[in-house]
């Protein structure tokens, strides 16, 4: 009897231990989770505060007025005038020698419109 006793107190105080040990180990893992979450979850405001920041900015670089000041100092477009400007059907093309004729002769007039509106 004192043997079973001694067999079963032995077991208790085995199982006990591995408990203890096993919750101990869990513990440590559960707190390095948190603080690897902890990491993850600054990051993720850094981020945030980022995408804010630049979405600040790409509000400012992409203002109307900003930008027509780049491209006037940038660029040397000038302003576009009427004679630029023609229908569909006085483009030239390639298989009609006729709208060539067409499309000088229009263009001739649009320049003497102009130049009478003027």
């Amino acid at each position: 009897m004192i043997n079973t006793k001694t067999a079963l107190l032995a077991l208790w105080f085995t199982l006990t231990s591995f408990v203890i040990f096993g919750c101990f180990i869990l513990k440590n893992q559960v707190h390095d989770l948190e603080r690897e979450l902890s990491k993850i979850n600054q990051n993720i405001a850094s981020d945030i505060r980022y995408i804010h920041v630049s979405k600040a900015e790409w509000g400012h670089l992409n203002t109307p007025a900003r930008l027509r000041k780049l491209a006037q100092e940038h660029t040397s477009l000038n302003n576009l005038k009427a004679e630029q400007i023609i229908n569909y059907s006085a483009l030239p093309f390639e298989n009609e020698s006729s709208s060539v004729a067409l499309a000088t002769s229009e263009t001739k007039d649009l320049k003497q419109l102009v130049k009478t509106q003027r």
